[in-house]
């Protein structure tokens, strides 16, 4: 499955998430080919926006502390996925749902996608278009998760389904908070 057909995933149809399941990417080859590669566009959009947005309404935070949180931030997205893996196996577990790591990492990586991605907002100045896109990437990844809890992880039982899925979305949701304000550092400092 090549990454431009994740919209297949957000469709009700199974195709996409069966296409998925039937090539089976390894931890490690998910983790090289999908997660390295759009983990670097939020610290790079960090870096950008910083330099340009931040510059100007931030005057007084210098442009390296902008790249040292950049840097930080790529650093803690590159350890958070498999820690969301661990968490996300977990979880499933304590629900009684025999889930291994793999189908895990799989679905931590893939439902960071949309977040990823909707770093690339930060070209524009636009406030408003800025945390209207980050809101969008943040609806995208709980339909990812709560499609993928079913798919990638086969929990049959809708209920048990969305208990794992809402409990992942909240701890998602709380570490993806830590990762913004550890982006925000330079403009609190």
């Amino acid at each position: 499955m090549s990454i431009l057909h994740i919209h297949k995933l957000f469709v009700a149809s199974p195709e996409g998430w069966n296409e998925f399941a039937r090539i089976q990417p390894s931890a490690i080859k998910l983790f090289v080919l999908l997660v390295v590669p759009f983990s670097l566009i939020p610290p790079l959009m960090l870096e950008y926006a910083g330099q340009h947005l931040g510059a100007a309404m931030f005057p007084d935070t210098a442009g390296q502390a902008w790249s040292i949180a950049a840097l930080f931030f790529l650093i803690a997205e590159l350890i958070t996925v498999p820690l969301m893996a661990w968490a996300i196996k977990s979880v499933a577990n304590s629900k009684g749902i025999d889930s291994n790591y793999h189908d895990a990492f799989t679905l931590a990586a893939v439902a960071a996608v949309p977040l990823w991605l909707s770093s690339l907002v930060l070209f524009s100045d636009q406030i408003a278009l800025i945390i209207a896109m980050v809101v969008l990437g943040l609806a995208g990844s709980v339909v990812l998760i709560f499609r993928g809890v079913g798919s990638i992880l086969k929990v049959e039982e809708g209920l048990v389904a969305f208990d794992i899925a809402y409990t992942v979305t909240a701890l998602g949701l709380v570490v993806w908070v830590m990762l913004v304000m550890l982006g925000l550092v330079p403009a609190l400092a």
